[in-house]
């Protein structure tokens, strides 16, 4: 598989992913979100202006963005504005679409995916979900940026079981 840059917006290092599809890592607080480059609302997601990109991403018709794409930018959107409601339904139909996906290329959507609900859910206040979700998203994808966000969150729950936060 043709090997590709994920790029971190808010940090100057790269992390490498094996994907046929780029895909950019955005910081959301301490950890790390995924986005499929070059489709409508990414680059507002990735600039700030979440509002647009979100009206980007929905208004993209069927032929431009498929829905799994669609899904996992809204999921990140969402997560981002703190919309949580909405942004558990994108980032679920993401994970359910990547489940459903031929078994090669969904090895890597569904690490995709399963991060991104990670965030949320931690973002959202559910530490043990985002937990298995970071776990999913490690064990279907060996990348740095999911044993990133699985171990700092292992960290900061060993921590707080030790009172040392």
């Amino acid at each position: 598989m043709k090997k590709s840059t994920l790029s971190i917006i808010t940090a100057a290092s790269l992390l490498l992913s094996s994907s046929a599809v780029m895909a950019n890592a955005i910081e959301t607080s301490k950890y790390k979100m995924v986005l499929i480059e070059d489709t409508p609302g990414v680059d507002a997601i990735q600039s700030g202006d979440i509002s647009e990109g979100i009206a980007l991403t929905e208004a993209a018709t069927a032929t431009v963005i498929d829905k799994y794409t669609r899904s996992l930018s809204l999921c990140v959107g969402y997560t981002k504005l703190s919309k949580f409601d909405i942004a558990e339904t994108a980032c679920t139909e993401a994970v359910e679409m990547a489940n459903k996906a031929a078994k090669l290329p969904s090895m890597q959507m569904r690490a995709y995916a399963y991060n991104n609900r990670g965030v949320m859910k931690l973002m959202a206040n559910d530490n043990l979900g985002a937990l298995a979700d970071f776990k999913k998203a490690a064990k279907a994808n060996h990348e740095p940026i999911y044993q990133h966000n699985l171990s700092r969150l292992e960290a900061e729950l060993s921590r707080s079981e030790t009172g040392t936060l």
